[in-house]
């Protein structure tokens, strides 16, 4: 089948398998509208044997993709389209990257004589390629740690296939690997647990933007990790003196956060792409500062106010370089203290001004607020100077200003609940921070009681014990 019989006879599939738009569903049946109009009962079993034949032609399709990313592999097209791999080209072609990449390691795994099972399987349409991925892997991850022979690999991967869901393969691959491994390793043979080259971490986006983050470390370097997380994970109480309500699995987020801060702040880290921000963020256009429309040539100056209007594009939104879209006030978080690369995009997303790094509060301010409040100073935290952000009282894009007596320190929990949370903080006469907590859903008009900083606690709400 050549390309023009394929494309052929995907628009007749199309045709035959869909309700074109404005047709009536009490035309001539085809599968889309019998699909339409099925009725409870009468329909079950033609319903069902519609639906796993459809599922089987996907399988199929998955199949005729991976093999077709293994022959762009096998004549050199990649090199001649200036990409990586197969896998790169089917996410150029709209696939998207997860699709792309299990496509390409199917691919690879047809010309394994182990993987016979696998590749039949994906061939008939009786294997989706989810699981035939998962086998794949499963297998790699058995061969990784333990020598096979070929009779082994093709035991393991016969259980792997009778598996019923991918999850199940990749617990039967564990179960495999823990089973063969030797009890005593062989002299020269380093140990399982402590091989380096079997690390792996995967960053996994979810729909929303969230990131889910696996890491598979030898044991050296999970003691590191241990380490560095310890003294970050300690509960701390809350304003009203009660116990820390964050769960473990929240402190150690919070832990492996800070320890990822502390690391961008070091100047002798690797660069990424040739600068040492914490993050770039790219604002749209037009950006109006201080009453006037920015121009390709303006400079970005702490104590100006920046508003972002919205543009013909309506979904024109704040945007990090790694994470995507973002919301304006996790905006005025980062823009608070964290070192910023702020890219200014016209409507095309074409930039305007790329400004210079900035790190908003300098060494000497953060000094004089690290004298003053003694770590973060939100009520009952207290972590110290050197895990905290600089938070603008007034934020620096409505025109707040970089001086001690806009500032305050906050760890990155507590700056997070400033911004999100529902607290206030302000700067009171006395020059020092002081905390508002938010309205009483309950009681929504009582009063709410400011708080002084954590370093200047009593056990009086008296402004005259601090």
């Amino acid at each position: 089948m050549d390309a023009a019989t394929l494309i052929a006879f995907t628009d007749l599939m199309s045709d035959d398998l869909t309700i074109p738009v404005g047709t009536d569903i009490d035309a001539p049946a085809n599968l889309g509208q019998f699909l339409a109009r099925a009725r409870a009962v009468d329909d079950d079993r033609e319903l069902l044997a519609v639906t796993a034949a459809v599922l089987r032609l996907r399988n199929v399709a998955d199949y005729s993709v991976a093999a077709a990313c293994a022959a762009m592999e096998r004549v050199g097209l990649p090199a001649r389209k200036h990409v990586r791999s197969g896998a790169a080209i089917l996410a150029e072609l709209g696939a998207a990257p997860a699709v792309a990449y299990r496509a390409g390691r199917l691919g690879q795994a047809m010309s394994d004589e182990n993987l016979v099972a696998v590749v039949r399987g994906l061939r008939d349409g009786a294997v989706s390629a989810e699981k035939g991925d998962a086998v794949v892997t499963g297998l790699g991850h058995v061969a990784g740690r333990v020598e096979l022979s070929d009779d082994d690999r093709r035991k393991i991967v016969h259980s792997l296939m009778v598996q019923t869901s991918p999850a199940r393969v990749r617990e039967k691959a564990r179960a495999w690997a823990i089973k063969l491994a030797p009890v005593e390793p062989v002299d020269g043979v380093v140990p399982v647990a402590e091989r380096d080259d079997l690390n792996e971490m995967i960053l996994t986006r979810s729909d929303d933007g969230r990131v889910a983050v696996t890491i598979d470390f030898d044991i050296v370097a999970a003691e590191e990790l241990s380490a560095a997380l310890d003294p970050l994970t300690r509960p701390v109480p809350e304003p009203n003196g009660s116990a820390d309500r964050r769960s473990a699995k929240r402190r150690r987020a919070d832990a492996m956060a800070q320890v990822i801060r502390t690391y961008l702040s070091h100047s002798e880290r690797p660069e990424s792409g040739g600068v040492l921000p914490h993050v770039t963020l790219s604002v749209p256009a037009a950006v109006v500062m201080n009453g006037q429309v920015l121009d390709s040539g303006a400079g970005l100056v702490a104590g100006q106010t920046i508003s972002i209007p919205m543009t013909e594009d309506e979904t024109a939104v704040p945007w990090l370089g790694f994470g995507g879209p973002i919301s304006a006030r996790t905006a005025e978080l980062i823009m608070c203290e964290a070192s910023v690369a702020l890219a200014l995009l016209d409507e095309h997303g074409v930039p305007l001004n790329v400004g210079r790094e900035k790190r908003l509060f300098t060494p000497g301010l953060r000094k004089a607020l690290a004298l003053r409040d003694r770590g973060c100073a939100f009520p009952g935290c207290g972590a110290p100077p050197s895990w905290c952000d600089g938070h603008h009282v007034e934020h620096w894009e409505h025109g707040g200003a970089t001086s001690l007596d806009n500032g305050v320190l906050l760890c990155r929990r507590h700056h997070t609940v400033i911004h999100h949370g529902g607290w206030e903080v302000y700067i009171g006469r006395d020059r020092q921070p002081w905390f508002v907590p938010p309205a009483d859903p309950e009681h929504p008009k009582r009063r709410r009681e400011p708080i002084r900083s954590n370093a200047r606690r009593t056990l009086t709400l008296s402004a005259s014990a601090a």
